[in-house]
């Protein structure tokens, strides 16, 4: 069996008086550095607190809709997994090809979503012209995609979309 013992020792030297003041200011330098910083990131608009415009939101109300009819808790707004849905919806639609999911099993044990029990998907390609009560339309009519709408181990979901050949691509992601 082969062990390794290593000791830090402190090698600087003594802080002198002239030191102590010098050190002093440093951190009073310091300090003013970090107070500034936080007054420059109070200015910042706050992150949405829920989906940032209609088509988003229009999924998501949709949603929950579907879920209150059928007993089951609201699913609640979620960044994270909205721009995992918007990078995914953008990646299909430059792609223009078929539908095609991606690998849950790698996002859900990648750093950043060891938060998650379980992940789920829902994509959608339609017409550009599709309204969201469509989109949920067509997703309850899939018993796949309706158990991920209904799933009660869900409970945050995000929505990500983007236009390519007119037509729209959705990808939702749900997380619990």
């Amino acid at each position: 069996m082969f062990t390794r013992n290593h000791t830090l020792q402190d090698t600087r030297p003594t802080t002198t008086h002239r030191g102590h003041r010098s050190l002093k200011r440093c951190a009073t330098a310091a300090m003013i550095v970090a107070a500034l910083a936080v007054g420059a990131t109070a200015c910042l608009p706050p992150a949405p607190a829920g989906p940032p415009d209609g088509v988003t939101s229009g999924v998501l109300d949709a949603m929950n809709r579907d879920r209150a009819a059928n007993g089951i808790g609201a699913l609640g707004w979620n960044n994270q997994l909205s721009g995992l849905g918007s990078g995914w919806a953008a990646h299909l639609a430059d792609a223009n090809g078929g539908l095609v999911h991606q690998n849950l099993t790698n996002v859900l044990s990648s750093p950043g979503y060891d938060g998650y029990n379980t992940l789920g998907e829902n994509l959608l390609v339609g017409p550009d012209s599709m309204n969201t009560d469509q989109m949920e339309g067509a997703w309850m009519a899939s018993s796949g995609h309706r158990a991920n709408i209904l799933r009660a181990a869900f409970t945050t979901a995000g929505v990500g979309y983007a236009y390519g050949n007119a037509r729209i691509w959705v990808a939702v992601e749900f997380g619990g």
